[in-house]
């Protein structure tokens, strides 16, 4: 697969969050053999199963309302997706950044998606270099 079509696919992620059928609907996209390494479980790797549970764990009481894209780089068999989710707490709204390096093999599949708190830290994982300020 063409590092277009594997953006293609993460775009279709995204969508599926942000469509208002939230991560079980991104998931349903993904093979159930998928590694999940949320910079938040403190280097745990989790399958989907897993994720949904800490998901849940780590929202609590908060809804998403929204997942919101920023870009989408290639770079041979990974891209990055910077974005942002904004949550609705009992007392208060709130919103991160987070940035994702999904991995494909080389049939296009989707193998792990790892979170990184900062798009350095994501580029970096990549084996590219950020941008100076």
């Amino acid at each position: 697969m063409s590092e277009r079509d594997n953006v293609k696919f993460v775009r279709r992620l995204w969508a599926a969050i942000g469509e208002g059928g939230g991560l079980e609907a991104a998931l349903e996209l993904t093979a159930p053999e998928v590694e999940w390494k949320p910079h938040a479980a403190g280097g745990r790797v989790l399958t989907s199963q897993e994720l949904l549970e800490f998901y849940r764990d780590f929202q609590g009481e908060r809804q998403l309302l929204e997942a919101r894209p920023y870009s989408f780089h290639a770079h041979g068999d990974r891209v990055l997706a910077s974005g942002s989710f904004r949550l609705r707490g009992r007392e208060r709204m709130s919103e991160f950044q987070i940035h994702f390096v999904y991995e494909f093999d080389q049939a296009g599949t989707l193998i792990r998606a790892t979170t990184y708190p900062t798009r350095g830290e994501a580029l970096a994982a990549m084996g590219l270099e950020a941008p100076p300020d």
